[in-house]
């Protein structure tokens, strides 16, 4: 294969993960990891893709967050990976939040407990209706129709009154600040259910720590397990404190 038509190849792929790695490009066209390096070198020396140490990212990365159904269409297996992880952290009898993104989705459509789930999504609504066992309260207000979650001050007042056991939460963005998402009041409904859990677990894609998100869900110092699909690099593992797991998402079988 000529190196032309492999970095097209690598453009569309990249347009669909997100982010690639030397060793993705080595493995996905079976070239060297010479090889590799001289395609992204080409790619960013014509200022299409954005390199970081190890891989590359699209030039947009960042600096906006696509709606709702064009991440669906770009599920990954990393992030299916992330979400049936997920899957393993529900309990029967317990009140759960979970968030409106595209992985806790995929975790909604493979959960069916006698669980109760708090949402402010459409789409979890949607796919927990059709599991039987599962009691479903949807927050109210006015639907986000690009995002597709329902918003209300009526929505952050019934959080208040609820205790949950647990928070399921997305993010678009994490640093040593806290995690973040990009729509102030889908992180308003999301900071209120962090207040109110006893126990917050993130589920997130490694690539989301060179986001740039602009509001606030809570400080890394709330999460009490982190479920991503690489290991954390030491500066990125200092981000949590010691009492927050790591879970990297297990292989699919």
């Amino acid at each position: 294969m000529s190196q032309e038509k492999r970095v097209e190849l690598i453009k569309q792929l990249l347009e669909e993960k997100q982010e690639l790695t030397t060793k993705d490009i080595m493995s996905e066209f079976g070239v060297s990891q010479d090889t590799a390096r001289r395609d992204i070198v080409l790619l960013t020396n014509r200022g299409e893709v954005k390199r970081t140490h190890g891989g590359i990212l699209p030039l947009d990365f960042g600096n906006k967050v696509p709606n709702f159904q064009s991440r669906l269409s770009r599920f990954t297996q990393q992030k299916t990976k992330i979400a049936l992880e997920a899957v393993n952290y529900f309990q029967p009898h317990h009140v759960y939040f979970v968030d409106a993104s595209t992985i806790l989705l995929k975790t909604c459509q493979n959960i069916n407990l006698p669980i109760t789930v708090i949402t402010h999504s459409l789409d979890n609504c949607t796919a927990l209706a059709e599991q039987s066992k599962v009691k479903v309260k949807v927050l109210s207000g006015t639907l986000d129709h690009q995002n597709r979650f329902f918003y209300s001050t009526a929505a952050i007042e019934d959080l208040d009154n609820i205790a949950l056991d647990t928070a399921f939460i997305a993010a678009s963005g994490i640093d040593e600040h806290g995690v973040y998402l990009l729509n102030q009041e889908d992180a308003e409904i999301v900071g209120k259910a962090v207040e109110r859990a006893r126990r917050v677990i993130l589920v997130a894609e490694h690539h989301k720590f060179v986001n740039n998100s602009y509001y606030s869900i809570c400080k890394p110092e709330k999460i009490s397990l982190f479920i991503t699909d690489k290991m954390l690099s030491e500066s990125e593992r200092a981000i949590f404190p010691e009492t927050t797991k790591i879970q990297l998402a297990e292989d699919l079988v």
